[in-house]
C-alpha cells in the first residue's frame, strides 16, 4: 500500500474559460482541482483522484496539478476528453454558462490511505459518477475524517430534490461540512440557513459551516454558534476561488488540531474555531484579491493572519 497521504480529493478537475467579449482567458479550475492545490501550497501531501483525457487540455491541467505539488492517481486519465466550463459575460454583467462536462471517474485511485478524504461540487452530484464518489467516500468513512462542500451548480445537479437527497447522503457521512449561502439558497431556499446547518450537525458531522462570501462565515458545533467577519478585499480580481481557499484552510487546520487532539478541539470553546474561521476567511480574502483563483501558500497565509 501507498505512504498515507495528508488529503484524497475526489472530484473534477477541467478548463475554465472566461470571455468577457474582449479577451479570453483559460485557466485550471474545477472546485476539486482548486482544493488540492490549496492543500498542496499549505503544505499536505495531497493526492486527487479525478477524470481527464489524454488531449492537450488534460496535459495543461496534469502539468498545473504537478507544478503545484499535487499528486494525480494513475487511474485519472480515464476520458477521452477533458472537460471544459465557459463564462460568457454579458453586458449587464451577468454570465452565460456552457459546461462540457464528463465525469465518470474510476472506481478508485487504487491502494491508497489518507488522514482525510474531500468530495463534493460537480462530483458529487453529476452522474454516472456521482455514485463512484459516494462508494469511495462510504468505503473510508470510519477510517478517514470526510469533508464535504456541495459547492451547488444548479445546471449540472438536476432537480432540487434529487440534489437534497444526495446532499444529505454525504452529509451523514461527513466529520466536517461547509456550505454557502448560495448553495442553501438553492437546496432550502424557504428554511433558515443556520436551521439548516443545525439540522445537518444532528446528522453526524462534527462542524458544519456556512460561508457568507466578504460577510465572513459562521459556524454549527455541538456548543453553539460561532461568527466571523468578513475582510474587505479593496481589489478583488474576479471574485474566483475563494469558496475552494477557505475549505482548502479549514481541512489544514482541522488536520493540524486533530493531530493533537482528535476532533475533540470542538469541544475546546468558541475561540478555537473562531480562530479556525478566521484563517480560512483570510485565505479567502487572499485567494480572491489575485487573478486565477491562487490560493495562499502556508507562509503567505500565516503572515497575513499574523498581521490581521
Amino acid at each position: 500500500m501507498d505512504p498515507r497521504h495528508d488529503v484524497l480529493v475526489v472530484g473534477e478537475a477541467l478548463i475554465d474559460v472566461h470571455d468577457d467579449g474582449m479577451t479570453i482567458r483559460e485557466r485550471v479550475g474545477g472546485s476539486a482541482g482548486n482544493i488540492a492545490v490549496g492543500l498542496a501550497r499549505l503544505g499536505r501531501d495531497t493526492l486527487l483522484h479525478t477524470a481527464i483525457g489524454p488531449d492537450e487540455r488534460g496535459q495543461e491541467i496534469t502539468e498545473y496539478l504537478a507544478a503545484s505539488g499535487v499528486g494525480l492517481s494513475d487511474s485519472s486519465v480515464s476520458l477521452a476528453s477533458s472537460s471544459v466550463a465557459r463564462a460568457v459575460l454579458r453586458g449587464d454583467g451577468s454570465a452565460r454558462h456552457d459546461f462540457r462536462i464528463q465525469w465518470e471517474p474510476a472506481s478508485g485511485p487504487g491502494e491508497v490511505s489518507a488522514r482525510a478524504v474531500h468530495a463534493g461540487s460537480v462530483a458529487a452530484y453529476l452522474a454516472p459518477g456521482a455514485a463512484t464518489v459516494l462508494d469511495l467516500v462510504s468505503r473510508a468513512h470510519g477510517r478517514s475524517l470526510i469533508t464535504f462542500d456541495p459547492r451547488i451548480e444548479p445546471a449540472l445537479v438536476g432537480g432540487r430534490d434529487e440534489a437534497r437527497r444526495r446532499t444529505l447522503e454525504f452529509v451523514e457521512l461527513a466529520g466536517i461540512v461547509k456550505a454557502s449561502e448560495r448553495d442553501l439558497d438553492f437546496l432550502y431556499p424557504d428554511d433558515d440557513p443556520l436551521e439548516v446547518l443545525t439540522d445537518w450537525l444532528h446528522r453526524g458531522p462534527d462542524l458544519v459551516v456556512l460561508t457568507r462570501g466578504p460577510r465572513g462565515a459562521s459556524a454549527v458545533t455541538a456548543r453553539g454558534v460561532v461568527d466571523v467577519p468578513g475582510i474587505d478585499v479593496l481589489h478583488a480580481e474576479q471574485g474566483v476561488g475563494g469558496g475552494d481557499a477557505f475549505m482548502s484552510t479549514l481541512i489544514d487546520s482541522a488536520l493540524t488540531l486533530e493531530a493533537d487532539t482528535g476532533m475533540r478541539w470542538l469541544r475546546s470553546g468558541a475561540p478555537v474555531v473562531e480562530q479556525v474561521l478566521a484563517r480560512s476567511v483570510q485565505a479567502a480574502a487572499l485567494t480572491v484579491a489575485r487573478v486565477g483563483a491562487v490560493p495562499p501558500t502556508a507562509d503567505e497565509l500565516e503572515r497575513a493572519f499574523a498581521a490581521a
